[in-house]
């Protein structure tokens, strides 16, 4: 496992007649004409946040595979994981043992 990286916050502040929704890095997230709308997408930047941090933890644990099953460095197991994520729908249903 790896450390995991700081988590952002979400915060709604009232700006007039508007709902504002800012991050941890005082990064405006959206602006919003009422509290349940920046509820709502402050949800679903946090769904976004979660699955950014576990592809990540599943792209490197795929490069510490790749070193350790086929003894190759970073930069060569970073070359296959990376080349494979670009893989499209297609090429997901194919089945490579036929």
């Amino acid at each position: 496992m790896t450390t995991p990286e700081a988590k952002l916050e979400y915060r709604i502040e009232r700006d007039g007649d508007k709902f504002v929704a800012i991050d941890s890095d005082d990064e405006t997230v959206g602006v919003y004409d009422s509290e349940e709308e920046a509820q709502a997408d402050i949800a679903r930047e946090k769904k976004e946040d979660a699955i950014w941090d576990r592809t990540k933890e599943l792209m490197r644990h795929a490069v510490r595979t790749s070193m350790e099953e086929f003894s190759v460095d970073v930069e060569t197991a970073l070359n296959y994981v990376n080349s494979a994520a670009g893989m499209t729908v297609l090429g997901m249903e194919e089945d490579p043992y036929r």
